[in-house]
């Protein structure tokens, strides 16, 4: 299924009614934002939750979670705070 929709001033999207109703998204479901070499993956949350139970799914979020943080991890300012202790 591919929809197009805008992004509002507010940085705000609206899921289509068709998607919302194949996905059974209702008011107050929560969801799961991934942002994927340049995508974005939206996914509820209690799926996501199901999915990282998984032994590969968690090695597979483990992995783009240590991605993320790699910006903070490695800074070599850090490194040279850090080597004084």
């Amino acid at each position: 299924m591919i929809e197009t929709i805008k992004v509002s001033s507010r940085g705000q999207v609206v899921i289509p009614e068709r998607v919302r109703e194949e996905l059974a998204i209702e008011e107050g479901t929560t969801l799961i934002l991934v942002e994927d070499s340049g995508r974005i993956i939206l996914e509820k949350e209690v799926d996501f939750l199901k999915k990282i139970h998984r032994d590969e799914e968690r090695k597979s979020w483990i992995a783009l979670g240590e991605k993320a943080f790699a910006k903070v991890w490695d800074n070599p300012e850090d490194d040279r705070t850090w080597s004084k202790y």
